[in-house]
Protein backbone atom coordinates (compact mmCIF):
# COMPACT_ATOMS: atom_id res chain seq x y z
CA UNK A 1 0.00 0.00 0.00
CA UNK A 2 1.35 3.39 -1.05
CA UNK A 3 1.60 5.76 1.67
CA UNK A 4 -0.34 9.23 1.32
CA UNK A 5 0.50 12.19 2.59
CA UNK A 6 -1.59 11.54 6.08
CA UNK A 7 -0.02 8.22 6.60
CA UNK A 8 3.33 10.00 6.89
CA UNK A 9 5.16 8.94 9.84
CA UNK A 10 7.34 11.51 11.09
CA UNK A 11 4.59 14.33 11.57
CA UNK A 12 2.91 15.75 14.95
CA UNK A 13 -0.03 14.69 15.08
CA UNK A 14 -3.32 15.17 17.78
CA UNK A 15 -4.80 12.21 19.66
CA UNK A 16 -7.76 11.80 17.31
CA UNK A 17 -5.50 12.56 14.45
CA UNK A 18 -3.13 9.41 15.75
CA UNK A 19 -6.32 7.45 16.67
CA UNK A 20 -7.50 8.17 12.80
CA UNK A 21 -3.87 7.72 10.48
CA UNK A 22 -3.62 4.80 12.72
CA UNK A 23 -7.03 2.97 11.99
CA UNK A 24 -6.88 4.15 8.44
CA UNK A 25 -3.67 2.31 7.42
CA UNK A 26 -4.76 -0.42 9.27
CA UNK A 27 -7.75 -0.81 7.79
CA UNK A 28 -6.32 -0.56 4.04
CA UNK A 29 -3.44 -3.29 4.82
CA UNK A 30 -5.97 -5.27 6.81
CA UNK A 31 -5.55 -7.95 3.89
CA UNK A 32 -1.97 -8.12 3.82
CA UNK A 33 -1.80 -8.16 7.45
CA UNK A 34 -4.07 -10.63 7.76
CA UNK A 35 -2.44 -13.20 4.95
CA UNK A 36 0.93 -12.35 7.36
CA UNK A 37 -0.51 -13.67 10.72
CA UNK A 38 -3.77 -15.44 10.02
CA UNK A 39 -1.52 -18.64 10.66
CA UNK A 40 -0.48 -18.26 14.19
CA UNK A 41 -3.81 -16.21 14.74
CA UNK A 42 -5.16 -19.75 14.12
CA UNK A 43 -2.80 -21.64 16.14
CA UNK A 44 -3.54 -18.75 18.85
CA UNK A 45 -6.98 -19.43 18.82
CA UNK A 46 -6.79 -23.07 18.84
CA UNK A 47 -4.76 -22.89 22.26
CA UNK A 48 -7.44 -20.25 23.79
CA UNK A 49 -10.15 -22.39 22.66
CA UNK A 50 -8.13 -25.32 24.90
CA UNK A 51 -7.83 -23.26 27.68
CA UNK A 52 -11.61 -21.58 27.74
CA UNK A 53 -12.69 -25.05 27.30
CA UNK A 54 -10.45 -25.68 30.33
CA UNK A 55 -11.56 -23.21 32.44
CA UNK A 56 -15.58 -23.01 31.53
CA UNK A 57 -15.75 -27.24 32.37
CA UNK A 58 -12.94 -28.07 34.23
CA UNK A 59 -11.63 -24.80 36.31
CA UNK A 60 -14.93 -23.43 37.02
CA UNK A 61 -15.57 -26.44 39.60
CA UNK A 62 -12.68 -26.14 41.22
CA UNK A 63 -12.44 -22.57 41.99
CA UNK A 64 -15.80 -22.48 43.52
CA UNK A 65 -15.19 -25.50 45.65
CA UNK A 66 -11.91 -23.40 46.77
CA UNK A 67 -14.09 -20.34 47.54
CA UNK A 68 -16.93 -22.69 49.13
CA UNK A 69 -14.17 -24.29 51.35
CA UNK A 70 -11.29 -22.22 51.66
CA UNK A 71 -9.78 -24.30 54.92
CA UNK A 72 -9.47 -26.74 52.39
CA UNK A 73 -7.90 -24.87 48.95
CA UNK A 74 -4.75 -25.94 49.05
CA UNK A 75 -5.93 -29.97 49.07
CA UNK A 76 -8.43 -29.06 46.59
CA UNK A 77 -5.41 -27.50 44.56
CA UNK A 78 -3.47 -30.55 45.04
CA UNK A 79 -5.88 -33.16 43.98
CA UNK A 80 -6.36 -31.29 40.55
CA UNK A 81 -2.38 -30.68 40.21
CA UNK A 82 -2.18 -32.10 36.28
CA UNK A 83 -5.18 -29.98 35.10
CA UNK A 84 -3.86 -26.66 36.41
CA UNK A 85 -0.32 -27.26 35.68
CA UNK A 86 -1.27 -27.65 31.79
CA UNK A 87 -3.64 -24.96 32.29
CA UNK A 88 -0.69 -22.72 32.85
CA UNK A 89 1.60 -24.68 30.04
CA UNK A 90 -1.29 -23.92 27.43
CA UNK A 91 -1.36 -19.84 28.98
CA UNK A 92 2.49 -19.37 27.99
CA UNK A 93 2.28 -21.15 25.07
CA UNK A 94 -0.85 -18.72 24.01
CA UNK A 95 1.31 -15.40 24.77
CA UNK A 96 4.50 -16.80 23.03
CA UNK A 97 2.11 -17.29 20.18
CA UNK A 98 0.20 -13.99 20.36
CA UNK A 99 3.88 -12.32 20.56
CA UNK A 100 4.89 -14.02 17.35
CA UNK A 101 1.65 -11.86 15.70
CA UNK A 102 2.74 -8.61 17.37
CA UNK A 103 6.20 -9.35 16.23
CA UNK A 104 5.22 -10.00 12.48
CA UNK A 105 2.97 -6.78 12.57
CA UNK A 106 5.48 -4.53 13.96
CA UNK A 107 7.91 -5.77 11.46
CA UNK A 108 5.24 -4.55 9.05
CA UNK A 109 5.02 -1.25 10.53
CA UNK A 110 8.96 -1.09 10.16
CA UNK A 111 8.32 -2.07 6.44
CA UNK A 112 6.04 0.75 5.68
CA UNK A 113 8.55 3.11 7.38
CA UNK A 114 11.29 2.10 5.41
CA UNK A 115 10.00 1.52 2.37
CA UNK A 116 6.23 3.35 2.36
CA UNK A 117 4.73 0.04 1.43
CA UNK A 118 3.35 -2.92 3.62
CA UNK A 119 3.68 -6.01 1.76
CA UNK A 120 2.47 -9.98 2.06
CA UNK A 121 5.23 -12.21 2.99
CA UNK A 122 6.14 -14.51 0.23
CA UNK A 123 6.49 -16.99 3.16
CA UNK A 124 3.72 -17.40 5.87
CA UNK A 125 6.82 -18.52 8.71
CA UNK A 126 8.39 -15.07 8.13
CA UNK A 127 11.07 -14.29 10.39
CA UNK A 128 8.97 -11.84 12.84
CA UNK A 129 11.15 -8.83 14.33
CA UNK A 130 10.56 -8.08 17.89
CA UNK A 131 13.33 -5.38 19.12
CA UNK A 132 13.82 -3.03 16.64
CA UNK A 133 10.23 -1.74 16.26
CA UNK A 134 9.33 -2.40 19.81
CA UNK A 135 12.02 -0.82 21.34
CA UNK A 136 11.86 2.41 19.79
CA UNK A 137 8.25 2.90 20.18
CA UNK A 138 8.96 2.00 23.91
CA UNK A 139 11.26 4.67 24.29
CA UNK A 140 9.25 7.38 22.59
CA UNK A 141 6.77 6.16 25.01
CA UNK A 142 8.47 6.58 28.22
CA UNK A 143 9.94 10.10 27.05
CA UNK A 144 6.42 11.37 26.41
CA UNK A 145 4.21 9.48 28.87
CA UNK A 146 1.57 11.97 28.87
CA UNK A 147 0.84 11.98 24.83
CA UNK A 148 1.22 8.09 25.25
CA UNK A 149 -1.09 7.71 28.20
CA UNK A 150 -3.62 10.21 26.65
CA UNK A 151 -3.46 8.18 23.28
CA UNK A 152 -4.09 4.46 25.09
CA UNK A 153 -7.15 6.25 27.04
CA UNK A 154 -8.58 7.12 23.74
CA UNK A 155 -7.62 3.99 21.90
CA UNK A 156 -8.94 1.67 24.51
CA UNK A 157 -12.26 3.61 24.46
CA UNK A 158 -12.60 2.99 21.02
CA UNK A 159 -11.52 -0.87 21.36
CA UNK A 160 -12.83 -2.10 24.51
CA UNK A 161 -16.63 -2.01 23.34
CA UNK A 162 -15.43 -3.65 20.36
CA UNK A 163 -13.40 -6.27 22.37
CA UNK A 164 -16.49 -6.83 24.79
CA UNK A 165 -19.00 -7.54 21.80
CA UNK A 166 -16.51 -9.77 19.89
CA UNK A 167 -16.33 -11.94 23.75
CA UNK A 168 -20.12 -11.35 24.15
CA UNK A 169 -20.96 -15.19 23.16
CA UNK A 170 -17.65 -16.29 25.74
CA UNK A 171 -18.70 -13.66 28.29
CA UNK A 172 -22.48 -15.32 28.41
CA UNK A 173 -21.29 -19.17 28.48
CA UNK A 174 -19.09 -18.64 31.36
CA UNK A 175 -21.50 -16.65 33.66
CA UNK A 176 -24.05 -19.63 32.60
CA UNK A 177 -21.44 -21.89 33.14
CA UNK A 178 -20.55 -20.26 37.15
CA UNK A 179 -24.61 -20.14 37.65
CA UNK A 180 -24.80 -24.26 36.51
CA UNK A 181 -21.77 -24.69 38.59
CA UNK A 182 -23.28 -22.97 41.57
CA UNK A 183 -26.26 -25.03 41.16
CA UNK A 184 -24.25 -28.32 41.71
CA UNK A 185 -22.61 -27.13 44.74
CA UNK A 186 -26.03 -26.60 46.34
CA UNK A 187 -27.72 -30.15 45.17
CA UNK A 188 -28.96 -29.30 41.70
CA UNK A 189 -28.65 -31.07 38.69
CA UNK A 190 -25.99 -30.00 36.65
CA UNK A 191 -27.71 -27.41 33.76
CA UNK A 192 -25.49 -27.31 30.84
CA UNK A 193 -26.18 -29.53 27.95
CA UNK A 194 -23.95 -32.29 27.08
CA UNK A 195 -21.79 -31.08 24.37
CA UNK A 196 -20.86 -28.09 26.42
CA UNK A 197 -17.29 -28.80 25.97
CA UNK A 198 -17.56 -28.48 22.15
CA UNK A 199 -19.45 -25.52 22.49
CA UNK A 200 -17.30 -23.39 24.47
CA UNK A 201 -14.21 -24.93 22.55
CA UNK A 202 -16.43 -23.23 19.48
CA UNK A 203 -17.17 -20.24 21.63
CA UNK A 204 -13.94 -19.34 22.65
CA UNK A 205 -12.21 -19.99 19.68
CA UNK A 206 -14.25 -17.58 17.60
CA UNK A 207 -13.90 -14.38 20.12
CA UNK A 208 -10.24 -15.03 20.29
CA UNK A 209 -9.40 -14.77 16.06
CA UNK A 210 -11.70 -11.94 16.84
CA UNK A 211 -9.77 -10.12 19.52
CA UNK A 212 -6.66 -10.78 17.99
CA UNK A 213 -7.27 -8.54 14.70
CA UNK A 214 -9.04 -6.14 17.14
CA UNK A 215 -6.19 -5.58 19.82
CA UNK A 216 -3.42 -5.28 16.89
CA UNK A 217 -4.68 -1.86 15.65
CA UNK A 218 -3.02 -1.03 18.89
CA UNK A 219 0.39 -1.60 17.18
CA UNK A 220 -0.73 1.48 14.76
CA UNK A 221 -1.53 3.62 17.01
CA UNK A 222 1.83 2.84 18.84
CA UNK A 223 3.18 3.28 15.17
CA UNK A 224 1.77 6.66 14.87
CA UNK A 225 2.38 7.93 18.22
CA UNK A 226 5.74 7.28 18.26
CA UNK A 227 5.91 9.20 14.84
CA UNK A 228 4.40 12.35 16.52
CA UNK A 229 6.21 11.88 19.52
CA UNK A 230 9.57 11.94 17.68
CA UNK A 231 8.39 15.19 15.11
CA UNK A 232 7.94 16.98 18.52
CA UNK A 233 11.15 16.26 20.18
CA UNK A 234 12.98 17.09 16.76
CA UNK A 235 10.61 20.57 16.50
CA UNK A 236 11.29 21.66 19.99
CA UNK A 237 15.54 20.75 19.68
CA UNK A 238 15.15 22.67 16.28
CA UNK A 239 13.55 26.10 18.23
CA UNK A 240 16.51 25.87 20.97
CA UNK A 241 19.24 25.94 18.10
CA UNK A 242 16.86 28.87 16.48
CA UNK A 243 16.59 30.60 20.22
CA UNK A 244 20.08 29.99 20.78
Amino acid sequence: MEKTQDDILMKARSYRGITTSALRLYTASFRRIFKATWLFAFLYSMIVSVLGTLLTTKLLPIMLQIAALPQYKWLIAQEHLPLIIAFLIFFILGLVVFLLICGIVAGKLKEHQDTNLITTPLRWFAKPTFLRPFRSMLKAAGRHWLLTLGILLVALVILVPICLFACLPAIILTVAAVQAHIGTLMGDPFGMPTYIEYLAAGTWFLAAFLQVYILMSLLFVGYYAYGSAETQKKEREEQKLNIQ
